[in-house]
């Protein structure tokens, strides 16, 4: 009796210097994103007592991707996971949330079809699959194959589920840091770009104040001359003279158009915050909106017919129509706009969704960026003053594109106000 005690002891004690050696090992790595999948492939190796493993990463693009395995050269590092190779069981499994889901006759398994040609040159007998969530969202998954008669054990599925949660959190605070850094980066690039464009924008528009106030002269003398019966000048120069001068004039209007947007751009007011009710507002906003004949449909959180949140309507008013105007200009059928709670991070995150033409990877890093556009007459302001908008709200927007083209606005939950009989009272989520 007292014998299993100890090795029951002992074996705790060994689990527990296991995974701060584990622990140990990721907090090296910080920094170091490729190197940290590296030790958790290993890790997880060692603690499951499997034959292969390989780490199975979603990134901004919401692409699933191989991006660590053991033995190296036995899981194609880098390849994108498709259709073909298994991509809608893998994302059945993280949108279920399961904590595991083994498979124990792979070569017959219909769901793992895919695998039939490894698990026949492999001779594996059993797979495991373990999803990993940081702060809700799904972020990976963790892939263990095992080879001839042995099966996982009891014991090593608890250790999987340890090794787990660590590398979930060390992955998700790994890439929260990946993305303040690149925020630090953007907001500095953005405000250098802002003061020159500012200057620069004041020197264009005096000089094309002076070139409008020329051609308004030129157009009004023209038009004298074309009037009077004794012009000197020979009717046909007059009109060509006429024509030049009336696309001097229009350039001229459209240039300061634009010089006009970039300073208001520039000049960014601050959001007046008041209370409101967010799926109200979406409501009321989808009546306004000219959705072009396009099917527009909301699917809400109700848990927000509660809450009234603090937010500038007019300001999500216009990023709301950017939007959906973006939407139509992609030749969507079909819209979806979402509102969904997220009470454990305090925030709120609307989501519009459209079938249109898919965004470039090319064009998807700088989407956000002043100035960047795809259409002829565009300025490149629209995403970036939406992206400015939800920014000065203490919030983010983040979009993927693939099948769907999906922008979320996440909004922060400072304040909430939920409603009662008798008024409403003041909560904090």
């Amino acid at each position: 009796m007292i014998g299993e005690k100890n090795q029951s002891v002992e074996k705790n004690k060994s689990e527990i210097k296991d995974l701060v050696e584990t622990a140990e090992l990721l907090l090296t790595t910080r920094g170091d994103y490729q190197k940290m999948l590296d030790v958790i492939a290993l890790r997880a190796l060692k603690a499951s007592g499997a034959d292969r493993v390989c780490l199975i990463m979603k990134n901004e693009r919401d692409e699933l991707k191989i991006e660590s395995g053991l033995p190296k050269d036995a899981h194609g590092i880098g390849q994108k996971i498709t259709i073909d190779i298994g991509e809608t069981f893998l994302r059945r499994i993280i949108k279920r949330e399961e904590s595991i889901v083994l498979v124990t006759n792979p070569y017959e398994d219909p769901r793992v079809a895919y695998m039939r040609g490894l698990v026949r040159t492999y001779g594996i007998s059993s797979i495991l699959f373990l999803p990993l969530f940081f702060e809700d969202e799904p972020i990976g998954i963790l892939v263990f194959d095992r080879i001839g008669s042995e099966r996982f054990s009891r014991e090593a599925l608890e250790k999987i589920k340890l090794l787990g949660r660590l590398a979930s959190t060390a992955i998700g605070m790994e890439l929260k840091r990946q993305k303040d850094r690149q925020k630090i980066l953007t907001d500095e690039k953005l405000r250098t770009l802002g003061e020159h464009s500012s200057r620069i924008a004041h020197i264009i528009r005096n000089s094309l104040t002076i070139i409008g106030g020329f051609s308004g002269r030129l157009l009004k003398y023209l038009l004298k001359e074309s009037r009077s019966g004794e012009s000197k000048i020979d009717s046909r120069l007059l009109d060509t003279l006429w024509g030049t001068a009336k696309i001097i004039d229009g350039e001229t209007k459209k240039l300061e158009g634009i010089v006009n947007h970039i300073l208001t751009f520039m000049s960014f007011k601050k959001p007046v915050m008041e209370k409101h009710n967010i799926n109200k507002f979406l409501k009321d906003e989808l009546t306004l909106s000219p959705a072009n004949g396009i099917k527009t449909r909301l699917k809400l959180d109700k848990q927000l017919d509660r809450l009234n949140m603090i937010f500038d309507r007019k300001m999500l008013s216009i990023c709301l129509h950017d939007l959906i105007r973006n939407a139509i200009e992609a030749s969507a059928t079909r819209i979806i706009i979402k509102s969904k709670l997220k009470p454990r991070q305090k925030e709120v995150i609307i989501s519009i969704i459209n079938d249109g033409k898919r965004i470039s990877p090319e064009i998807m890093k700088d989407l956000f960026s002043p100035f960047v556009t795809t259409k002829m007459d565009g300025n490149g302001l629209g995403l970036a003053n939406v992206q400015s908008i939800v920014k000065s709200h203490g919030g983010d927007i983040s979009v993927t594109s693939d099948v769907l083209t999906e922008f979320k606005i996440i909004l922060p939950l400072h304040k909430t106000f939920g409603s009662k009989n008798n008024g409403e009272s003041e909560n904090s989520l």
